[in-house]
């Protein structure tokens, strides 16, 4: 099996940059009419610092698997590349920090982490698993064990302090000695310093979104898997949360005791309402993940290499995704997997219209569905735009009533992907009255795409206003819908030269 070090090391300086400016720059969970491809290679023009001046973000919230926002964020451009730059320059000395804190490791606690992805640009995904490179750990530490204890970090990334991250490279005597204005210099105070500059230069937090943060994370979080290993504890940690195999209830009271202690070291707390304690034998997988592949399709066929269900089965199969799902606590995320499932399955006639009916419904009791959407359930399962369009409507008006502009968002995304109207008028005051900015420019776009000129000035006064006021925050929107004429500096250069953060199918 691979070694932690082993993923680093094969990730070059220029992939690290690349990799974070041109397909790390925007979340997953923004509706996928945005890159950074273009933005890539302009900077590459460039001259590194590029403007050191603190930047405000952009804001949006996404739904989470139990019905509650989390907050998340799109960095200015060039504070993020300069943050990259920063990294990239720094690369080999963070490579040797990694090797340093994993070197000794018998097995790779970290299982979710920056690394090159097969046939894919990015180096990060969420959730990410490849057992057959990675191995399964849990098999062999869990043997001797009588108890798992579960942990995690009290709201991980808005908790990280900037000045920690020195910490971690370098020591906190010897980053302290190094604090100096004559030491902002020094490699680790750079890396600090391009990443507060990221959030108004603020050392509190990282931003939930780019995929630097999780790098940045990382570099706090080896270090205290490099402590915990040292005094024997065996687990595995997947971002930040951690499950760990012990054998009396008091080694698994030690461990969160130790686990605090280092976490405290650099201005981390664990969550404690989350820390729990449980006896084995436990099931190496969730028990509804089991219970859901496991579950008994009857009377099916195939067609084209797909297992093909009838309205019977897949009726009896959602209904049971959504008792697992209320037996715990209506974690969505139980009906985000169902989905996955269906989505590798051939439906006929009556279980696609059955099908879909439930997914309409169900998206607007839990919202965390709707990124799922269009990849899983619209596109596999050939969904008719019009009934994507009745959809789209319900969940635009859900979500402005709600206040949830990322469904509003999505909604007006696949009216222009699907290329249907929203059979409402308010669309452009909505988005004008919400001053998200995501909601702002799918909307714009929309409007754009309608031919609606008058429209199209009013958001272009807004974009003036904002512009004066809360450039950072709205850069995205401003950068893209005023002429370049209207814009200074390299936001000047790039629109004169027809750069956009649009892509082509959307513009």
């Amino acid at each position: 099996m691979r070694k932690y070090i082993e993923y680093k090391n094969e990730i070059s300086d220029t992939d690290l940059y690349d990799g974070l400016v041109g397909y790390g720059l925007f979340a997953e969970k923004i509706p996928s009419f945005l890159t950074s491809v273009e933005f890539l290679a302009f900077t590459k023009t460039l001259t590194f610092p590029i403007n050191e001046k603190p930047k405000d973000y952009i804001r949006y919230s996404s739904m989470r698997n139990i019905n509650i926002p989390r907050p998340m964020a799109i960095p200015e451009p060039f504070a993020y590349s300069n943050q990259a730059n920063c990294l990239a320059d720094n690369w080999t000395k963070l490579q040797n920090h990694f090797n340093d804190k994993t070197i000794n490791d018998s097995f790779k606690i970290s299982r979710i982490h920056l690394r090159k992805l097969e046939n894919r640009p990015e180096l990060f995904e969420m959730n990410y698993k490849n057992f057959s490179k990675d191995g399964d750990p849990e098999q062999d530490i869990v043997i001797k064990s009588k108890y798992v204890a579960l942990a995690d970090i009290s709201t991980c990334f808005p908790s990280v302090y900037s000045h920690s991250i020195s910490w971690a490279l370098v020591g906190k005597s010897f980053a302290k000695s190094k604090s100096k204005p004559t030491d902002k210099h020094e490699w680790f105070n750079q890396i600090d310093f391009n990443t507060r500059n990221l959030k108004h230069g603020e050392t509190n937090g990282v931003l939930i979104g780019p995929h630097s943060s999780n790098l940045i994370s990382e570099i706090i979080l080896v270090t205290v898997d490099y402590e915990l290993a040292k005094q024997g504890f065996k687990y595995i940690r997947n971002i930040d949360d951690y499950t760990c195999y012990v054998d009396t209830y008091e080694e698994a009271d030690r461990f969160f005791l130790s686990l605090s202690e280092e976490l405290k070291k650099y201005e981390l707390a664990l969550n404690s309402k989350k820390s729990k304690i449980i006896p084995l034998p436990l099931a190496s997988v969730k028990n509804w993940v089991t219970k859901l592949n496991h579950f008994n399709f009857t009377n099916t066929y195939t067609v084209n290499f797909k297992e093909a269900i009838r309205v019977k089965e897949l009726k009896g199969f959602i209904d049971f995704a959504i008792e697992l799902m209320l037996d715990e606590d209506s974690d969505a995320s139980i009906l985000n997997y169902a989905i996955k499932i269906l989505s590798n399955k051939h439906l006929d006639t009556n279980a696609k219209d059955y099908y879909i009916k439930q997914i309409h419904h169900l998206v607007l009791l839990y919202p965390y569905l709707i990124n799922l959407l269009e990849p899983k359930v619209f596109e596999p399962h050939k969904i008719d735009k019009n009934i994507i369009k009745r959809i789209a409507q319900d969940i635009y008006t859900f979500g402005l009533k709600r206040k949830v502009y990322e469904a509003c968002s999505y909604a007006i995304f696949w009216a222009v992907k699907y290329d249907f109207d929203i059979e409402m008028a308010t669309i452009k005051q909505d988005s004008i009255n919400s001053l998200d900015c995501i909601f702002l420019m799918i909307s714009y776009l929309y409007d754009k795409k309608h031919n609606k000129k008058a429209y199209l000035k009013e958001y272009k006064d807004l974009s003036k206003t904002l512009k004066r006021d809360d450039f950072d925050r709205y850069w995205l929107f401003i950068y893209e819908t005023l002429p370049w004429t209207e814009l200074t500096d390299n936001y000047r250069t790039m629109k004169k030269n027809g750069l956009t953060f649009i892509k082509p199918e959307f513009n």
